[in-house]
């Protein structure tokens, strides 16, 4: 259960924290954080390996054990890092944030 609420309140910060300008002041001069419906970055899905090359997938030359056969790719999935978080080149709406586009009487 702790695990869904943490996953919950991760998610709302991370909506609460992408905005630029996102803290609004009211009238007694107090700040507060105000949800946007644009995101500016993004979870990238490429890789960095040990060698600091970055790529979508790494793969490795395999030799053969038995003599006569050729040599294949492995793919390589330890030792990789994640990318992280990348900038967006312009802001986009929100999934999770309800907004109206446009109203049509």
């Amino acid at each position: 259960m702790g695990s869904v609420v943490s996953n919950m309140y991760g998610g709302l910060q991370y909506m609460m924290s992408c905005g630029g300008d996102n803290q609004t002041f009211s009238d007694n001069g107090r700040s507060s954080l105000a949800a946007t419906p644009f995101v500016w970055k993004r979870t990238s899905s490429m890789y960095f390996d040990e060698d600091g090359d970055l790529a979508h997938e790494f793969y490795e030359e395999v030799k053969p054990n038995k003599k006569g056969k050729k040599y294949f790719m492995k793919k390589v999935t330890r030792r990789l890092l994640p990318q992280g978080l990348v900038d967006l080149p312009y802001p986009r709406l929100n999934v999770d944030f309800p907004v109206v586009m446009c109203e049509a009487y």
